[in-house]
């Protein structure tokens, strides 16, 4: 069930997708970008990882000042069980307790032509998962992904426990130019700053930015250093042609 990343990142999504949300709202995939995107693969009759992943996205996002929900960024939870129904989707939402003024930004959803287009769609970002017969449970990755406004995979946040820094970085590698004020120097420093590793599955301080620019300011001042020299030098030079 491993992603290969190195395949799928930065893989356009098709936006036709035809969902539908609890009480029976038909909307595309193409409706919700525009802005970076969370998606969320569940199934909704999980009682296990599903239910827990969309309860700790609620709660580090309530945590999340700098960018607000459907201003910002929006999130979407998909099921790719094709016998889930709005009925099953209703108690899951109720289940995770999304609150309602979040609902407006995250949205729950079934595809309408759940036969063909919950394989396409999981396929196209290398999402994997399959029944087992011997639990009677769906295994799958516990991952989030992250879409760019334009619709292209652009990171794969994995597991249940999730922290508040790397949600924040993902949103910004996710929309580096719009997410991120390019006035705040704080939004600035922290994209460049830190890069993803993705033997950890985290984000790190990017140490070859900071060696570089140690680099960088060591020969400025190497170079100013010698110009002041040169300069004092010659002034004293014209010092002595003067005395004689």
């Amino acid at each position: 069930m491993q992603i290969d990343e190195s395949k799928y990142l930065g893989s356009s999504l098709q936006a036709d997708y035809l969902l539908v949300e609890a009480d029976g709202q038909e909307f595309t995939l193409g409706d919700m970008m525009g802005k970076p995107l969370i998606i969320l693969f569940s199934y909704y009759g999980c009682d296990g990882t599903c239910p827990t992943l969309n309860t700790n996205l609620k709660r580090v996002l309530r945590d999340i000042d700098r960018f607000q929900i459907e201003k910002d960024y929006k999130v979407l939870t998909i099921s790719f069980d094709k016998l889930d129904t709005t009925e099953t989707m209703r108690n899951f939402v109720e289940k995770t307790e999304i609150p309602a003024d979040m609902q407006t930004g995250w949205r729950h959803a079934i595809f309408k032509h759940q036969e063909t287009d919950v394989d396409k769609l999981t396929a196209s970002m290398g999402y994997k998962y399959f029944w087992s017969r011997a639990d009677q449970v769906f295994l799958h990755p516990n991952v989030l992904i992250f879409i760019t406004p334009e619709g292209r995979v652009a990171r794969y946040l994995y597991g249940t426990a999730i922290d508040k820094q790397t949600l924040e970085l993902a949103l910004i590698d996710a929309d580096w130019n719009r997410i991120a004020n390019s006035t705040s120097v704080i939004d600035i420093l922290v994209g460049v700053c830190y890069s993803y590793n993705f033997q950890d599955g985290k984000y790190t301080l990017n140490y070859s930015i900071f060696v570089g620019l140690a680099s960088l300011l060591f020969g400025i001042s190497l170079v100013g250093f010698s110009v002041v020299v040169f300069h004092f030098k010659k002034k004293k030079q014209r010092r002595l042609s003067h005395v004689v």
